[in-house]
């Protein structure tokens, strides 16, 4: 499986914690998940914030923004999933904007 989800920027380096434990959770909606990483300098948390919003803005384009139905017919599920993404993303943006504010 790939590493990355969507081309584009990585995630910061300095982000990226080594050493962590392999330990999963499950999460509300019965998926896998690992543990979160801690949370990231100011600095760190705008460059996210900036990649974090360039994600959903591509994700409610996909969904909505040329207006060519593609939405409406991926089926009940696929919505579900894309609106579940796309709350994911909002809130990841909103942690890290309020990270981002503190210096």
């Amino acid at each position: 499986m790939a590493k990355r989800i969507m081309a584009g920027r990585s995630t910061p380096q300095s982000s990226r914690r080594s050493g962590s434990s392999n330990s999963t959770t499950t999460n509300t909606r019965g998926t896998t998940t690992k543990p979160t990483a801690p949370t990231p300098t100011p600095d760190e948390a705008r460059e996210l914030l900036e990649i974090k919003l360039a994600q959903l803005n591509s994700l409610l384009w996909c969904c909505y923004g040329d207006g060519n139905g593609w939405f409406e017919e991926a089926g009940e599920k696929h919505r579900d999933n894309m609106l579940w993404i796309a709350a994911d993303l909002a809130r990841e943006a909103e942690m890290l904007f309020e990270v981002s504010s503190r210096e």
